[in-house]
């Protein structure tokens, strides 16, 4: 839909065609299709306290892509998402992500962290919490372009790899705000365990069944015994996805001819609606607690990808 709006987009009628467009479009598309609304980006900085500068970039749903270009006023309040890459990576790796979501009306912030090699998932989860707060203050900035564009209430966290070990240890922060969180290939080590014992809101793990990085059956460790019973849980394993899979494209190529990762058995393009189709349903469902998206990450369509071989692990648990 954004592409067509971009075809006709010419005049008075591109205008027409905007304002048209409400929350309830994205309802008629697959969440692995591009949503109906347009990005507008811009770059920010932010210090977090003993971890340093952090670069990013803020995505919002637009009148038209580009840089600072206007909010679209009709998907006004906006749940925010903050989004992590893994490590030696850079939020321009895995832009994908934030671009997919915020085409489903979501403010996104995509950071890199101030040491892109450093083994300490409380970096990440430094950024991520940071980031949070960087939404914050520009929902309330008069000359910013998401002045209230937020509702200030209603976060999601999505990261990969060390970012997604991040990503649990701030999900489980005490008296933290985020309301829904994905972790992708997210890494193990013993912080990441022990965060994840404390979490209580909705979280989604996924992983590729050939991933050499993060082993599927790390993350469903995660999931089946540092995860507790308290809070909704799934586990899904992308049949032939792989760690490098879950970044941009051309980065994954890259990263495939210098061997980092097991040769994958579905494409970069394949992984990326699979994975996005899950992470979307479940913001989706979570945050703007939309039942249409149900059947995506627990029902009919779910079971149809793994009984389609799609995937190859899907687990639940709904308290």
């Amino acid at each position: 839909m954004r592409m067509q709006n971009w075809f006709i987009g010419y005049g008075s009628v591109f205008l027409v065609v905007c304002l048209s467009v409400s929350s309830t479009d994205a309802l008629t598309l697959s969440p692995d299709q591009p949503g109906p609304y347009h990005i507008g980006s811009y770059p920010v900085w932010y210090v977090v306290p003993h971890f340093g500068l952090f670069r990013a970039t803020i995505r919002y749903p637009a009148t038209s892509d580009g840089h600072r270009t206007p909010v679209d006023p009709s998907v006004i309040p906006c749940p925010g998402i903050v989004i992590a890459n893994g490590l030696a990576g850079s939020e321009k790796q895995i832009t994908w992500i934030p671009e997919h979501l915020t085409s489903y009306g979501y403010v996104t912030l995509c950071f890199t962290p101030p040491v892109r090699l450093s083994f300490d998932a409380t970096q990440w989860a430094a950024g991520l919490l940071g980031g949070l707060n960087v939404l914050e203050t520009h929902n309330k900035r008069l000359l910013s372009p998401i002045f209230q564009v937020l509702d200030g209430e209603t976060w999601g966290a999505i990261g990969l790899s060390m970012g997604g070990g991040g990503c649990i240890e701030a999900t489980s922060t005490a008296g933290l705000k985020i309301d829904a969180s994905v972790a992708l290939a997210p890494a193990w080590f013993p912080s990441v365990l022990l965060a994840a014992r404390n979490i209580s809101v909705p979280i989604q793990l996924q992983v590729g069944t050939v991933d050499r990085l993060v082993p599927p059956n790390r993350v469903q460790g995660i999931y089946s015994e540092a995860l507790t019973n308290k809070t909704v849980k799934e586990y899904l394993a992308i049949t032939g996805g792989n760690h490098v899979g879950f970044i941009d494209e051309y980065y994954a190529v890259l990263a495939l001819e210098l061997g980092i990762d097991n040769p994958p058995g579905i494409s970069v393009e394949q992984q990326h609606n699979i994975s996005r189709k899950y992470f979307t349903a479940w913001f989706q469902y979570h945050l703007r607690h939309l039942d249409e998206y149900y059947t995506y990450i627990f029902g009919e369509e779910a079971q149809q990808d793994l009984e389609n071989g799609i995937l190859a692990d899907l687990q639940y648990h709904i308290p």
